[in-house]
């Protein structure tokens, strides 16, 4: 069991990291080369699909091998939903995504707020129509994360469901 809960931090450790590591080529574009492109907003998000499923396949092979306590699933399932949010919100925010502010008193871009506020809006598809994107990639993200939050729950549920209701047998015990 000891091996099972170092592998488990090992691997939410080494995912953690991967996740960081998506986040590094936009700024690079963005804020070192000063490029006005593109073309890691797209990888970027390209690749936090491919993290996600690797992502929620971990998650489920830790719920299976750990003491799985509902109170501790729903946190687990919020604080995911957040970083996943916080980890999106990093796009607009580097590409600078979002419609300016019309209020002249105001700075030039929009408070960090904002970018998080339109990510966690557009996740859980409430969608206000308060801040609306109106670039092509701007709409790309919205459509990414929306495709994410219609799915992100549905998903996060049947696996927690399946590895909560697994029982172990003699060998994984």
């Amino acid at each position: 069991m000891e091996t099972n809960r170092h592998y488990s931090i090992w691997a939410i450790l080494k995912l953690l990291i991967f996740w960081i590591a998506i986040l590094i080529p936009p700024i690079i574009e963005r804020t070192v080369l000063g490029s006005r492109t593109y073309y890691f907003l797209y990888i970027g998000l390209a690749s936090v699909f491919v993290m996600y499923g690797i992502t929620v396949r971990t998650v489920f092979n830790y719920l299976r091998h750990t003491r799985r306590e509902p109170i501790f699933v729903w946190i687990g399932y919020l604080l995911w939903s957040v970083f996943l949010c916080g980890v999106l919100a990093v796009f607009p925010f580097e590409y600078d995504l979002l419609p300016r502010i019309s209020d002249p008193s105001a700075a030039q871009s929009r408070p960090l707020i904002d970018y998080l506020y339109f990510e966690v809006i557009t996740f859980t598809t409430v969608g206000y129509g308060d801040i609306v994107p109106a670039t092509v990639p701007a709409k790309i993200l919205a459509m990414c994360t929306a495709l994410f939050g219609a799915t992100h729950g549905v998903t996060f549920v049947a696996i927690a469901l399946q590895a909560l209701t697994h029982t172990p047998s003699k060998g994984e015990e």
